[in-house]
């Protein structure tokens, strides 16, 4: 149930994003989506590999799965924002 309420605040959230870039006239690349797309899977991810490690009682490959996933997923979701936010 879960990754259902998940799936529907990132669903709505997306949605915002590209209503919010029409809305502003902003003329966003392709690879803009493509990137963003890439750091919202990461991150879920990172999430499912977290909670899932930690269920099963492995705290350490939980939090070395959140660093070695996490961080390249936060560095993405920065590019894409980045990029987003700097088109014209």
């Amino acid at each position: 149930m879960g990754w259902f309420i998940y799936g529907l605040i990132v669903g709505a959230g997306g949605m915002r994003l590209v209503q919010w870039a029409q809305s502003e006239n902003r003329n966003v690349g392709w690879y803009v989506w493509v990137i963003g797309v890439m750091a919202v899977l990461l991150g879920a991810l990172t999430l499912q590999h977290f909670f899932a490690s930690r269920k099963e009682l492995e705290p350490k490959a939980a939090w070395r799965g959140a660093l070695f996933m996490g961080v390249p997923a936060l560095l993405l979701a920065g590019v894409a924002a980045w990029l987003l936010l700097s088109s014209p």
